[in-house]
């Protein structure tokens, strides 16, 4: 199929569906070692980028009590995503276009800079600054994924995307328990985090760079005007700004600045106003913008994953990976960050299990509704029981811990897989990038929103109700200011070091202290109740994609015979891909 401009994509495809193979000379590529390696590289590189959040984010408090700055603190966290949010479209999109390999490597060595940087920092700002270097590697998320799921064959899409979330998974293991180990090392513990994270995106650099050697994208030569506009400017800057905006408002709302400054409001309504803005402009501007209509064709599922795909990132960065290790060392449950490394291990461990489960029946049933339905069941439930936690449910927590495993095993890899299964391959890793995008907006919201609602119960009740408790338990009003300085911080010998204090006195303070950690822990748990509901009502609308899960492979990496297609500025039209009907 010619056109005068475009990309022409090297890729192999299988008969297509009911169709004579008499005129088809090629048979379904041989899945073999370059595949697998392939496959291997990108599920580290998962890993790499999962341990780059859970490590920092699990390990908070300990950056705080070194650091200080709590009221930013969390933007270690958010800056990356923000990025995420912002980027990951416009990098799906270019290689979509341009290729995946260099925009596998090149992010990784950025994060391998930053990482290094960050190890060194010598204050919260700078730190926060060197995290935003980890952004681009959590960007390039889509571009793995799109790497292993293009070439195994279709039928094992949930494969590929569980593949990839065992990485995640074993980095999430890595961040919590080497992350828990290396940042209870001292006061400065937390800074090996860093170096580690260093090795990690060096090897992914390295990997991508030496083992994978996908077949090439020969692009047509067109202007540079034409080349920039199909990139969607208009759309893009709209969408970054308006994203980046609104999050500023979010996170500084209720911590840094009150609800009414300017600094929060001008941020939250100009941020409103460009994402407006964007969708409209979207919808009724372009047809191949960045949500390009053709997105939608295939009907509701693209929408409804995306609007799980926020719900989910909201559950896991606002909750799971953010509040939670805050939970159990607030309230006592843990003091150290290996002991609460291994305590996670009961929400780790069950959504590994959970998610080797899921990948078999999705993959033998074809079925990827049912298990997704599942595992926001599992989300609700446990967002329930956390709504009523209290500082003496220490051995409850295990439970409410397991239940959330159990969901975090299927949304991930499942709504990737229903993403990539409703778009033809032209636009894979642009959809793919949406769809972490959305992710990541949602765990930036759930961040901010979760921090601003605790925060603001903390700071209304907490140094108050200690004090109070101390001095009814017989401490010098005097020394309050010194005790709360060393509940703060959670050292022990400035605790000791408290004019007047004695074991009766600080069983009173920390009682209290928990108390109130606890009060504010049921609200914001309480906030994601209705986003959970929505997400299930979400996966309860998505449609069967069996039809889809065939025998084909988009773009093979071994050696065998191959055909051409062209891609024209329009759209694509894949003879043998059942999803271009």
């Amino acid at each position: 199929m010619e056109s005068k401009e475009g990309v022409t994509h090297t890729e192999f495809h299988g008969p297509p569906s009911g169709s004579s193979v008499e005129e088809e000379v090629l048979e379904s590529p041989p899945i073999g070692w370059r595949s697998w390696l392939t496959v291997a590289i990108c599920s580290f590189a998962i890993l790499a980028q999962i341990y780059t959040t859970v490590a920092s984010g699990a390990n908070l408090a300990f950056i705080i009590r070194d650091l200080g700055h709590p009221g930013i603190a969390p933007w270690i966290i958010q800056g990356p995503l923000v990025v995420q949010s912002v980027l990951a479209p416009m990098m799906g999109r270019l290689s979509d276009d341009y290729g995946r390999k260099w925009l596998a490597v090149v992010p990784a060595v950025i994060a391998f800079v930053g990482s290094i940087l960050a190890a060194r920092a010598t204050s919260m700002t700078t730190l926060i600054g060197y995290s935003i270097l980890f952004g681009p590697s959590l960007t390039s998320a889509a571009v793995i994924q799109s790497i292993s799921s293009e070439i195994l064959p279709l039928k094992w899409r949930s494969v590929s995307n569980g593949l990839a979330f065992v990485g995640g998974n074993f980095g999430g293991l890595t961040g919590s328990l080497a992350g828990g180990k290396l940042a209870g090392g001292g006061l400065h513990g937390w800074r090996h985090i860093f170096w580690l994270q260093a090795a990690f995106q060096g090897a992914v650099a390295l990997g991508f760079l030496v083992a994978y050697w996908p077949q090439p994208v020969v692009r047509k030569k067109r202007s540079v005007m034409k080349a920039i506009w199909s990139f969607d400017p208009v759309g893009s800057l709209a969408y970054v700004f308006g994203v980046t905006l609104l999050l500023l408002g979010l996170n500084w709302g209720g911590g840094s600045y009150p609800w009414k400054s300017a600094y929060v409001l001008a941020p939250l309504i100009i941020g409103i106003l460009l994402l407006a803005f964007f969708g409209v402009y979207e919808w009724k501007g372009r047809s191949d913008g960045l949500v390009a209509h053709v997105l939608f064709a295939r009907g509701r599922n693209f929408l409804m994953a995306m609007i799980a795909m926020v719900m989910e990132g909201w559950i896991f960065y606002g909750a799971f990976n953010n509040i939670i290790p805050q939970v159990i060392l607030n309230l006592g449950f843990e003091s150290t960050g290996l002991a609460i490394a291994v305590r996670q291990l009961s929400g780790n461990i069950p959504s590994l299990a959970s998610a080797l489960i899921i990948m078999w029946y999705s993959t033998k049933y074809r079925d990827l509704k049912s298990p997704l339905i599942a595992a926001y069941c599992c989300f609700l439930i446990s967002n329930i029981c956390y709504a009523a936690l209290n500082e003496h449910m220490q051995k409850a927590q295990y439970g409410f811990a397991l239940i959330m495993g159990l969901g975090l095993g299927g949304p991930l890899a499942m709504l990737s897989a229903v993403i990539q299964l409703s778009v033809p391959h032209r636009y894979l890793s642009a959809a793919t990038g949406l769809g972490f995008s959305a992710r990541a907006i949602g765990g930036a919201f759930g961040s901010a929103v979760l921090n601003a609602i605790i925060n603001k119960e903390l700071a209304s009740n907490l140094n108050q109700d200690v004090s109070a408790a101390a001095v009814a338990a017989g401490l010098d009003p005097k020394a309050v200011p010194a005790l709360l300085m060393g509940l703060a911080i959670g050292d022990p010998t400035v605790i000791a070091a408290v004019p007047g204090i004695n074991p009766g006195i600080l069983s009173s303070a920390l009682a209290v202290s928990r108390h109130v950690y606890a009060k504010a822990y049921r609200l914001g748990f309480s906030s994601v109740i209705p986003f959970s509901v929505l997400a299930l009502i979400a996966c309860c609308f998505l449609q069967s994609v069996k039809e889809y899960m065939t025998e084909e492979v988009e773009a093979t990496v071994e050696h065998v015979p191959v055909k051409t297609e062209r891609t024209t500025e329009k759209g694509i039209s894949l003879e043998h891909d059942p999803r271009s009907k």
